[in-house]
């Protein structure tokens, strides 16, 4: 963009700010308004190198608007990795990858491909979380790489994109590991669903940490009659009660559910 129209822009933006309603003023309809006028590819640029941090996210919104109406993403495309390529900052790097990515959906699947090995190899933790979104297009298998970007990190996208049952063997393996980072139950319990069948011993852990769901393991495997689990139900705290019978309630009869829910009747 010129320097009339950057002008233009930070006094909408001063104004914008000013607004006493967020939401009812015209200056974001006025601030795309100016945006439109902008060469698309000088638009990129700019997004690229912008040093004005109140335009960023308008800037992207108007790029992302105007994609599908841009027709030579295969070279933008190349352009933008070799300049990647050939070493810019990280703030810049960061950009640069969301514009890629914006284009992936205009272009042919090689691209996608080219795109999670850029990224899914790249030292910054926000470019792997954006190239596991085509991890569907990795040409090797990346499951133990995705694990330890899960462990090292916590990001939950990891992990259930590793809860599969063809990964069953690699979960049980690192159960406990995988159970000292922040589990949802949902987790947990589709964990243990997937890995009923590996060897008891990767859950030995369980019994001290998280009883109720060695319980849920051992119903499913056939290793615990269901009066001896309901003995054991009850000898789990009190707020965790309800939510472990839910979990059992799909491996045994409806008569062991019916006499504990009307505990609570």
């Amino acid at each position: 963009m010129n320097e009339h129209q950057k002008e233009l822009l930070i006094s909408l933006f001063e104004k914008k700010e000013e607004a006493t309603s967020q939401i009812d003023h015209p200056y974001n309809a006025l601030i795309h308004a100016i945006f439109n006028t902008v060469d698309f590819e000088r638009l990129v640029r700019d997004y690229i190198e912008n040093d004005i941090p109140e335009f960023s996210d308008s800037i992207y919104n108007n790029i992302e608007k105007r994609i599908p109406n841009y027709n030579d993403h295969e070279k933008m495309y190349e352009d933008l990795n070799q300049l990647l390529e050939s070493g810019i900052s990280y703030r810049k790097s960061q950009r640069l990858r969301k514009v890629l990515e914006l284009q992936l959906s205009q272009l042919p699947d090689d691209y996608k491909i080219n795109f999670f090995n850029t990224f899914f190899n790249s030292e910054s933790s926000y470019d792997k979380r954006a190239a596991i979104r085509y991890v569907e297009f990795a040409q090797t298998d990346v499951t133990e790489k995705i694990l330890d970007e899960y462990l090292s990190s916590g990001y939950v996208d990891y992990l259930s994109l590793l809860i599969k049952p063809e990964n069953a063997n690699i979960l049980a393996k690192n159960a406990e590991g995988i159970w000292e980072t922040k589990l949802y139950h949902s987790h947990k319990k589709r964990i243990v669903e997937i890995c009923a069948s590996e060897n008891l011993d990767f859950f030995e852990f369980l019994k001290i940490v998280d009883y109720s769901y060695y319980l849920l393991l051992l119903i499913i495997r056939g290793e615990i009659e269901p009066e001896i689990l309901m003995e054991k139900l009850e000898e789990l705290d009190a707020e965790q009660q309800h939510f472990a019978l839910l979990h059992f309630s799909k491996w045994i009869d409806f008569s062991f559910v019916e006499e504990q829910v009307k505990k609570y009747l």
